[in-house]
């Protein structure tokens, strides 16, 4: 199956979990299979969307065990309920569709009535997995023995959720009929049906026939038997072909076009094909079919090659029957010759991913050019080798099926593409995403062991330990033992476990008796997250000629050497695991590790000794071990003391997270003419094991205008310097939890006019405060009913405490919640509760900027934590803008009232909800804001406990960052103060969290 990574300027960082998982105990039993055979004959319904079916299944039993029960996949059952696998990881992977789907839109099988040789077998559905049924055998089954079971049964085909499904009359029929699990050494491996995670299933032959109306046309696994059909096709091919290249107005992208009526009279269609362990269709009327033919050295007979697809984009696809070709022919030389008599491409809906593959068939979605068609089509035929010929436990091993393949696709892609690499066009350039994906996770501490169950791994996880990371191993493998050497080791596991099921362990003998070595290094990048780091140290050692190399890391490495002679040649030296010197000839001008023969080597910046050119890029890059990486953008930026800012950020941020990076953004204030801006570094230390997952410290500095002399106009400015050491716990992704501890210590310095006993201005004083805080934080991330709590302790010293500024000691925490009611339509909520354990001021009435506050805006941002365009400017409009945090109220109310102030207690709760029923591009909300808090009028009167609250409409995105909220009823006080504001424009609240919309926020916070 083929996944579309894309990697956009939000890609910069993908947080992927890290999980190790070991091989388990292999099992030295004597290797057997099962043997099927399928008879199955399906009536179409298009009007009901079903298929009325009868499964006549022969089964023998080759293992050396008696069974007493068969179990078999009715996996359209999936479909049924919120309570299958499948619905449950949907959810846990972002997709709701299924969730909120109308009981017309799911699907099931029903009607079973099982047989087995014509004596009535009870049958029951697992507990957890109503898709898995477990057929009770009327006598045992002795070793050895056939038995004949038949059940008729019915498909309720669902909408395109996944991979079974409809849209429209177009039908993709996939995991649709009774399929017997796999028994092997291991027991029984019954499976429900997942999205994310693949197949396993028993070798046979099939024979079936399929019953619908005759304008269909239909693309299936197996030989077509009926010649009337095939020649219709034929004809129909030869017709399309010259109409597609005479035509002058393909178009590439979605094209609608209309279901013709379905005709009155129907066609029965039959389908054969043996050493299969699956069997797909699919049917639209409005297919338009290409044909061609391949022949292949070593077989008589030619391979027929259909391309199948609608108008939309028939521009590409004119080519498909080529791409067909070409791709069958690069895996028989490349693996081993293609078995079959036909393979077909079709362009259909897909849900799951990009494409997928069925034996001698694949389906794929829409494509952006003609290279991602190429490449899509080629990693979906190489399948019929690394899923349909090498028949692998894709569940439990996925990178068995899906890295093997992946890492032929990127030879396909070098031969065939070589001015179009294999990855993503980025701002200009190629970035290769399966050595990003796996280094950012890597460098995270958030990898998973690319063999660890589908199930068990998180989204991203999967795509990169099963594609990306295992063919960055093979990858490093051919270029440590040569590619001639890694050729032939691979065609001869192709040709000792052909039509079988390899597991891990087969593969990794295979290997090392194919090369005659042990391959702990491939063993461990595949079945641990352990990682290697090489390193080139010091100088040539003149005596001896010698340089030094070091390792880090608990995964044995190869790893391969460039030296770059002062007549510009290029030797190449391969360094053992363990190695620590290298050889190095007195003419040699640079050294480096390359990246492309040394992929999985986690940081590639000590991978060069000699001249490395510095570069300029924008935005940013991939990272490159042989150049130094600078990158700027210029910046506009604006607030009222220092007016419009020209500026330009520099940093060293690359696609990949570094160890050490750095930021850097100066800016001239044009009202000002201060200097401003922002200075930030970070150092990032990975763990691959225990409870840790990440240690970070962070160290920031920026420094604005915050205040404005009114009768001078000079502004004075604020710096605050920042440092925060974070330590993020490793949790199983399944869980879906996240959490972290955080120390943090802030010194925040304002810039203040200092005026002498006249009056006059006389310089500028400091005002310097300090903050130590630590808290932790803990998520639970799910789809429906996201939750986050956190708590933090926090003590602020001032060198002198005057009566508006003293020392203090709060407990601040927050729940925060939702629930999503509709698809993409939320209710959010937020608790939080602020106490003072000492503040001399709890007694007093007086309103600073550090005492709880209903409002978060500028003036209650105390710690100078958010960026604010209008801090202390005064002016009306810069009370509109707001933040969540304390008190959270959405009110644009000035801090002269001292409305919703506290210096001892607050307590809030914020929700809103979206308007049901709306799109998702009418982001609409209700929202309601209350509060209780402690307050004093005075000093001498009693403290009294105050509620608020206030309540409207807004528009709110990116989950309430930003929004505008309109109030329209209120207490009888708040009521007062917001009628005083003016019109209902004059009352509204913008909520812009700029500091949250950093791009190094989003970076490391993307799931």
């Amino acid at each position: 199956m083929r996944f579309l990574l894309i990697f956009t300027l939000l890609s910069w960082h993908l947080n992927l979990s890290g999980q190790q998982t070991a091989a388990s105990d292999y099992d030295d039993r004597p290797y057997f299979q099962q043997e099927v055979g399928y008879l199955i004959k399906a009536t179409l319904d298009d009007q009901a969307h079903t298929l009325h079916a009868l499964l006549e299944l022969r089964y023998t039993n080759n293992a050396p065990d008696t069974l007493r029960e068969l179990r078999l996949h009715c996996w359209p059952r999936a479909f049924s309920t919120d309570g299958t696998a499948y619905a449950r990881q949907a959810l846990r992977n972002g997709d709701t569709r299924f969730h909120f789907s109308s009981p017309s839109e799911r699907g099931t099988m029903d009607s079973l009535h099982f047989r087995v040789d014509g004596v009535t077998a009870q049958h029951l559905f697992a507990e957890e997995a109503p898709d898995i049924v477990i057929v009770s055998l009327p006598t045992p089954m002795l070793p050895g023995q056939t038995i004949e079971l038949k059940t008729p049964f019915r498909v309720k085909i669902p909408a395109s959720f996944s991979r079974l499904g409809r849209v429209g009359q177009s039908y993709q029929i996939t995991q649709w009929y009774p399929k017997p699990a796999v028994y092997d050494r291991e027991g029984w491996h019954e499976m429900p049906y997942l999205d994310q995670g693949e197949f396993y299933g028993e070798f046979g032959d099939f024979s079936v026939q399929i019953t619908l109306p005759e304008n269909y046309v239909v693309a299936a696994t197996g030989t077509l038997n009926e010649a009337g059909e095939k020649t219709w096709l034929l004809k129909k091919a030869a017709a399309d072909r010259e109409r597609l290249q005479t035509s002058k107005s393909l178009r590439q992208g979605y094209v609608y076009e209309a279901f013709p009526p379905s005709a009155e009279k129907t066609k029965t269609l039959t389908y054969s094909a043996s050493k299969v362990h699956d069997f797909a269709w699919f049917a639209d009327k409005r297919f338009q079919v290409l044909h061609d033919t391949l022949q292949l050295p070593g077989r008589a007979a030619a391979v027929d090659v259909w391309a199948m697809f609608t108008e939309t984009d028939a521009s590409l696809w004119t080519k498909a029957t080529d791409y067909l070709k070409r791709a069958t022919r690069f895996y028989s030389r490349q693996v081993g010759n293609y078995p079959y008599p036909q393979v077909t491409g079709v362009q259909s809906a897909l849900s799951a991913g990009g494409g997928m593959e069925y034996p001698m068939i694949t389906v794929i979605g829409m494509s952006s050019s003609a290279k991602d068609l190429d490449q899509v089509l080629a990693h979906e035929v190489g399948h019929n080798w690394f899923y349909g010929i090498l028949g692998s436990n894709e569940r439990d091993h996925a990178w068995l099926d899906e890295g093997v393949n992946s890492f032929y696709e990127r030879r396909y892609l070098a031969r065939y593409w070589p001015d179009a690499p294999a990855g993503i066009n980025f701002l200009g350039q190629y970035v290769d995403y399966n050595r990003l994906g796996y280094h950012y996770l890597a460098r995270l501490g958030r990898e998973q062991a690319p063999d660890t169950p589908s199930d068990s791994l998180s989204r991203l996880n999967y795509l990169v330990g099963a594609y990306s990371k295992p063919a960055l191993a093979l990858q490093e493998l051919e270029a440590y033992v040569g590619t001639a050497r890694l050729d032939a080791a691979l065609q001869a596991y192709y040709d000792n476990w052909q039509f079988r099921h390899p597991r891990p362990e087969d593969f990794f003998r295979s290997l090392e008796h194919a090369l005659q070595q042990e391959l702990p290094y491939l063993r461990a990048a595949l079945q641990t997250n352990q990682t290697s780091d090489w390193a080139i140290k010091g100088k040539v050692d003149a005596a001896t000629g010698l340089r030094q190399l070091a390792h880090q890391g608990l995964r044995p490495a190869p790893a391969v050497a460039h030296l770059k002679m002062e007549d510009g040649t290029i030797l190449t030296e391969t360094v053992a695991p363990g190695t620590q010197e290298l050889p190095t000839p007195a003419a040699t001008s640079a050294l480096s590790l390359p990246t492309a023969e040394n992929p999985l080597d986690l940081y590639t910046h000590n991978n060069t000794r000699g001249a490395r050119q510095l570069q300029l890029g924008l935005v940013t890059g991939q990272e490159q071990a042989d150049q130094r990486q600078l990158f700027a953008l210029p910046l506009l930026a604006f607030n009222e003391h220092d007016g419009i800012m020209p500026g330009l950020v520099l940093h060293n941020r690359t696609l990949e997270p570094r160890r050490l990076e750095w930021l850097a953004a100066p800016m001239i204030g044009t009202r000002s003419g201060s200097l401003n801006g922002l200075l930030g570094m970070r150092l990032t230390a990975p763990s691959h094991a225990g409870k840790l997952a990440r240690l970070s410290l962070n160290i920031g500095l920026q420094q604005f205008s915050d205040f404005t002399l009114g009768r001078t106009n000079e502004a004075y400015q604020y710096q605050r310097l920042g440092t925060r050491l974070e330590y993020t716990f490793r949790h199983a992704p399944i869980t879906q939890v996240s959490s972290k501890w955080f120390a943090q210590f802030i010194r925040l310095n304002r810039q203040r006019p200092r005026f002498d006993q006249t009056g006059e201005v006389i310089g500028a004083r400091a005002t310097p405060e300090l903050f130590f805080r630590t808290g932790y934080q803990r998520s639970v991330s799910r789809t429906l009913s996201p939750f986050t709590v956190a708590a933090s302790l926090e003590y602020k010293l001032v060198p002198t405490e005057t009566a508006f500024n003293v020392n203090h000691l709060r407990l601040d925490a927050e729940l925060r919640g939702g629930y999503q009611y509709e698809q993409d339509r939320f209710l959010r909520w937020r608790a939080y509760g602020g106490v003072f354990l000492l503040n001399d001021l709890r007694d007093r009435a007086t309103r600073t900027s550090s005492g709880f506050s209903l409002l978060d805006n500028a003036e209650s941002d105390y710690r100078y934590d958010d960026l604010f365009i209008g801090r202390n400017a005064g002016g009306r409009n810069e009370q509109q803008l707001g933040a969540a945090r304390q008190g959270g109220f959405r009110l644009p109310i000035s801090p002269a009232f001292g409305y919703g102030r506290s210096n001892n207690y607050l307590l809030a709760v914020n929700v809103d909800a979206d308007f049901p029923g709306l799109p998702g591009y009418l982001p609409l909300v209700f929202f309601l804001d209350a509060g209780y808090y402690g307050f004093k009028a005075v000093s001498a009167e009693a403290e009294v406990g105050k509620f608020s609250w206030a309540g409207g409409v807004g528009f709110s995105v990116a989950e309430g960052r930003v929004g505008i909220y309109l109030p329209l009823v209120a207490d009888p006080d708040t009521k007062v103060l917001l009628e005083q504001r003016g019109d209902l424009l004059q009352r509204a609240t913008i909520r812009l969290s700029l500091a949250d919309w950093l791009p190094w926020k989003w970076m490391d916070n993307l799931k």
